[in-house]
């Protein structure tokens, strides 16, 4: 009962205080909770991503499936699974207890016109027992209902069972409408069925951010099932056997891709391995360093808001030495002093935490709307337990950081010292100043780090954007067009509604160019083969690969992809066998020969009539703007076309004006037929830096705020130090100093500690260019310039700190000062 009723004494007391300086109570309550929130927003997103277990019943048994091609090592270093390799496993392996395979794709939902798109996951019966998880009501479909013929049956997910069919108790057996094919309900999974993104080879259609609304069985066809070194384009994941680590599982897979390696023809020969991952650890990917530089970058950043508080209460602290030195007169013990001089530490971390725990409420679902996508495969994020801990151990931080040294220097006063001072203003320990300069330096080295850090990044993505692509983003619009398979249901089909099309599309006004594509630049990658000339008679694993478009007459021209050597395709060439290729591509393939004319197979079809180059493109960036575009090879889309195609339209007047005329023309053709993206050209290029703008955003966030409190901090113990000295000051005026001296005294005592911060905060910048190096394109960690503005930017900031109460030393008249004394 007296530990309560202290505790409220000191509360009152300490809120007492408070009032009394209201605008040291705003400031270190603003200050703790810009702190504690944006450092709770980002510990909740990081933890979410990269902690939080996935909300499958014992996630840590979840493995993907991956494979490696020695042969294709050099361009894909992992690749997804073939379709003939997993049923091997499936069937022999003795460390997973369940496999399954899978794919997205996007179909349309219905029969009347303009059909909405779904996110459709099409998989092995062993899906539902790798996740452990089944129908909210319903049944699982089994391996018979995966044989071609027999795959027309589909699970909803409770939010499309909502949305789209009013939660309808007698949708079990119910005929819905999906791909132009009728699929029978079988079952509608729980509320907290949620899978991530799987697609590994990114496909046109698909909405990254998106979830999955509905399961298919995967058919696969006997062919395919039976092709040894197929396609590797499907997303394997299992589940681990109860007591069997990753290592085990990836030491017997890899004997089971020996054992099929062995087994290959000489034609198809390869060294094939395999790579078991958590699947946590797959679906953070490369973003794990990035996030672990914000959340050190947000620390850093309380770190300074704390290093000010501090400094504010050591000049509370020497303000009131008179007050504690006449209670350690009076016989208080040093606990008591201690606690003393805690209470307002303690009630302004309970607020600024408070507040900061409002303000993470706020940030994490406004973060989330700007999350890249890569990182958003949660579902809904908002603070949690573990967002409100990591708050509350922050606030404990806080306080003890920024009180605990105040305080003990306060409880450490001598009484006969202070009592006994000739001054009023009881100077300050040389100790004391000397620990608030090293303070100012802290903040300052921690502000400089992250402006060098942040200049790099921004630096990095100013130089990624402006690089040559290859082709151009302005004036120019694009969309996605997804064909019902039943009505098309081959390359002829899908041809003919191409056609037809884009006639109609080119008679618009306005319209500079127009063509469809297999994949819109910088849209990820989906068809990769190889060619072969007359006299190569190296095995199919032996030649190169390359990344095939099939395109219509129109679309380089729409991207203005500059030729360099014979011609485009046009609409007279149909049905003919021509082809593009890229520079590189003329150059490996044809060694100083002229490509144009050249004769090509597609490796493993010499059966077919060859193709013939007309025209040479430049070599661009169209998959990554990080990179250069491997070998391209460009066929004629009445070769071969699929059911999604990117679209690209160069116009002349607004691309967004053209959106409504672009969607009425496709519906025209067929009403069937939907359209479920339209957006800029350019639109696509910013959302493929998305993750690297998101983390410089942040990141120039918390540096300038950083900037701005160190300046704060600067300010504050130059001003603190001049009515300190005012008496000293005054002695030096009516000694006749000169007030260019005072300035000089003044400048040089708070820009000391600034430099000496600035030249540390660089060291620690440069000693960490090793992780941030693999974050930067085309700039170097030590880039001087950037180091320079580092450099500069504090120490302005700090002189304009420092002129404020310089100018005020200055202004100061001897016999006032003097006076006061």
């Amino acid at each position: 009962m007296d530990l309560i009723q202290t505790s409220f004494q000191d509360i009152r007391h300490a809120l007492r205080q408070l009032r009394k300086a209201p605008g040291f109570a705003f400031t270190a309550i603003l200050t703790l909770a810009l702190g504690i929130g944006a450092t709770t927003a980002i510990f909740t997103i990081v933890y979410d991503v990269m902690l939080r277990p996935l909300p499958y019943s014992h996630p840590e048994q979840l493995v993907v499936l991956e494979e490696r091609v020695a042969e294709f090592r050099d361009i894909y270093p992992k690749l997804p699974m073939n379709a003939n390799h997993f049923f091997k496993w499936q069937q022999d392996s003795q460390t997973l207890q369940s496999l399954a395979l899978m794919e997205e794709a996007s179909m349309p939902l219905g029969t009347s016109g303009h059909p909405l798109q779904v996110d459709v996951l099409n998989a092995t019966p062993g899906i539902f027992s790798v996740l452990d998880i089944g129908p909210q009501f319903g049944r699982t479909f089994t391996e018979q209902e995966t044989r071609e013929g027999h795959e027309h049956i589909v699970l909803l997910t409770k939010q499309l069972w909502r949305q789209q069919f009013q939660s309808d108790p007698g949708i079990l057996g119910r005929v819905i409408t999906l791909n132009g094919f009728p699929y029978t309900v079988i079952g509608v999974m729980p509320q907290s069925f949620h899978l991530p993104v799987v697609q590994t080879i990114a496909g046109p259609e698909k909405d990254r951010g998106k979830p999955v609304e509905a399961i298919v069985p995967l058919a696969l066809s006997k062919d395919r099932l039976e092709e040894a070194m197929g396609d590797f384009d499907y997303f394997g994941l299992a589940r681990l056997k109860p007591g069997v680590s990753v290592a085990q599982a990836n030491a017997e897979i890899n004997a089971l891709q020996h054992t099929i390696s062995a087994g290959l023809s000489a034609e198809e020969k390869g060294t094939l391995s395999a790579e078991l991952n958590p699947f946590q650890q797959v679906l953070v990917g490369d973003n794990r360093m990035p996030l672990m530089i914000l959340l050190a970058a947000v620390a850093g950043l309380l770190l300074v808001g704390c290093i000010n508080i501090t400094n504010l209460l050591l000049a509370r602290a020497v303000g009131r030495r008179q007050q504690m030195a006449i209670a350690a007169a009076l016989g208080a013990p040093r606990p008591e002093m201690l606690r003393m001089a805690m209470r307002e530490t303690a009630v302004l971390a309970v607020a600024g935490g408070l507040l900061g725990i409002l303000l993470a409420a706020f940030l994490v679902p406004l973060m989330q709307h700007y999350l890249p996508p890569q990182l958003d495969f949660r579902g809904s994020l908002h603070l949690d337990w573990a967002g409100a801990a990591c708050a509350f151990a922050l606030v404990v931080a806080a306080a003890l950081l920024a009180g605990a040294v105040p305080a003990w220097i306060s409880s450490a006063t001598q009484p006969h010292e202070v009592l006994h001072s000739e001054s009023r203003l009881a100077g300050e320990s040389r100790y004391s100043k000397r620990f608030r300069r090293l303070l100012v330096a802290v903040e300052v080295a921690v502000s400089v780090a992250l402006v060098l850090m942040t200049g790099l990044l921004t630096a990095s993505l100013l130089r990624l954007m402006r690089v040559d692509r290859g082709f151009e983003a302005d004036h120019t619009l694009t969309a996605i067009i997804n064909l019902p398979t039943k009505s098309y249901p081959g390359d002829k089909e899908c041809a003919s509604f191409y056609r037809e099309f884009l006639s109609r599309l080119n008679q618009l006004p306005g319209i500079e160019h127009a063509g469809v594509v297999s994949q819109l630049p910088l849209s990820g990658d989906t068809w990769i083969d190889t060619i072969r000339i007359s006299g190569d008679a190296r095995a199919v694993m032996q030649i190169p690969t390359q990344h095939f478009r099939w395109m219509s007459p129109g679309y380089p021209e729409a991207i203005h992809l500059p030729l360099i050597k014979g011609r485009f395709l046009s609409a007279s060439d149909d049905g003919k066998h021509y082809a593009l290729v890229s520079e590189m591509t003329a150059r490996t393939v044809w060694p100083g020969k002229d490509p144009i004319g050249q004769k090509f197979h597609r490796a493993g079809l010499m059966n077919q009539d060859p193709f013939t180059v007309i025209g040479v493109v430049r070599d661009g960036r169209t998959i990554s703007l990080a990179k250069p575009d491997p070998m391209m090879v460009y066929m004629p889309y009445w070769y071969r076309s699929e059911l999604t195609g990117g679209l690209v339209v160069r116009t002349r007047q607004d691309p967004t004006a053209m959106a409504d005329s672009i969607r009425k023309t496709v519906w025209s053709v067929n009403p069937d037929v939907s359209v479920p993206t339209v957006r800029s050209l350019g639109g696509v290029v910013a959302d493929s830096v998305a993750n690297r703008r998101f983390e410089k955003d942040l990141l120039l966030l918390f540096a300038v705020s950083a900037l701005l409190l160190a300046g704060l901090g600067v300010y504050g113990v130059v001003t603190y130090s001049v009515v300190q000295r005012q008496r000293e000051i005054g002695v030096r005026l009516a000694l006749g100093a000169q007030k260019t001296n005072i300035y000089r005294l003044v400048l040089r005592d708070g820009l000391t500690p600034v430099l000496i911060g600035t030249v540390v905060g660089i060291g620690l910048a440069f000693l960490s260019a090793r992780v941030i190096g693999n974050l930067l394109f085309d700039v170097s960690p030590y880039n001087p310039l950037v180091a320079a503005a580092a450099i500069c930017e504090p120490v302005v900031v700090g002189a304009v700190a420092c002129l404020l109460p310089a100018a005020r030393a200055a202004a100061v008249e001897p016999i006032v000062a003097l006076r006061g004394e």
